[in-house]
């Protein structure tokens, strides 16, 4: 393995932990099913099952005319429904 230098850097780096990088970002508003997945668990159906219900919201972004878009998640709409369910169990 070769030293490295004053002022250089290491070709490769180790990988953060993913809670470390979460941590190190800035909460996100909205949220695609994937984050919707990797936060919480919820997966594409139910989360399209709560959003119908109106239990959460979400918002489709999509080009004028076209039929398909990205759907987005309201993060603050999750963290509430969460609260409200945990409390419907005290």
């Amino acid at each position: 393995m070769d030293k490295i230098k004053a002022g250089e850097h290491p070709e490769t780096t180790v990988p953060l932990s993913e809670a470390v990088a979460r941590t190190s970002r800035i909460d996100p508003e909205f949220v695609d099913c994937k984050g919707l997945e990797a936060g919480w668990g919820i997966k594409r159906s139910l989360a399209y099952q709560l959003l119908g219900d109106g239990k959460i919201q979400g918002v489709s972004l999509r080009r004028v005319g076209q039929t398909r878009g990205k759907r987005l998640f309201s993060v603050h709409s999750v963290r509430r429904f969460l609260q409200a369910q945990m409390e419907a169990e005290q």
